[in-house]
């Protein structure tokens, strides 16, 4: 599945009615992961908090987009390191994807050029991610982007009224690189 990573874009011509219309077709496992309001304002004010957040130095983020469809987005997913903590260099890690993106290893290429980035362009020592121990996928996608399981938080997750426990898992810049393949970056906005 061919895909870029690019920013996401706000304002009148960004990509509020794209990633609308994914709020729209998002399955369960996708549901625990994007905003609450899933209108077009809701997705509108999702990407200025992102972008704002990213424009302060305070996270990044990159939209996995796919071939173009007729409206010249398809948005497949996302990547992305909040919490940005300079004193101690690290992160954390989450990551999205569109169902019929999964199963193509498109999330595990972003995730490892997302880690990539972080590393080697902006310094960032410590990445950090947990993921639902009943998930899998998820936990696939981070070991295939060379992070490493450093333990188990009892009920740490809240989905739905249900607690999960989460794996926790980090990699370091001086961690061995994943030599998978990677998604391509497009320039920055």
């Amino acid at each position: 599945m061919n895909a870029i990573l690019r920013p996401w874009q706000a304002g009148a011509s960004g990509d509020a009615e794209a990633l609308a219309e994914v709020y729209k077709r998002a399955d369960e496992a996708l549901l625990s992961n994007i905003p609450d309001d899933r209108t077009i304002a809701g997705a509108r004010t999702w990407l200025e908090t992102i972008t704002d957040a990213e424009d302060a130095g305070d996270l990044c983020a990159r939209a996995i987009v796919g071939e173009a469809d007729r409206s010249g987005r398809r948005i497949l997913g996302n990547v992305m390191a909040s919490g940005t903590e300079r004193r101690h260099s690290s992160a954390c890690i989450s990551y999205w994807s569109v169902t019929e993106a999964r199963g193509h290893g498109v999330v595990s290429a972003a995730l490892r050029s997302l880690v990539d980035l972080l590393h080697d362009e902006l310094g960032i020592h410590r990445l950090e991610l947990g993921c639902r121990v009943s998930n899998p996928a998820s936990a696939a996608v981070a070991r295939n982007a060379g992070f490493i399981v450093e333990g188990r938080e009892r009920e740490k997750l809240l989905y739905d009224g249900i607690r999960y426990d989460a794996e926790v898992c980090a990699r370091l810049s001086g961690d061995p690189r994943h030599s998978g393949p990677r998604v391509p970056f497009t320039p920055p906005r």
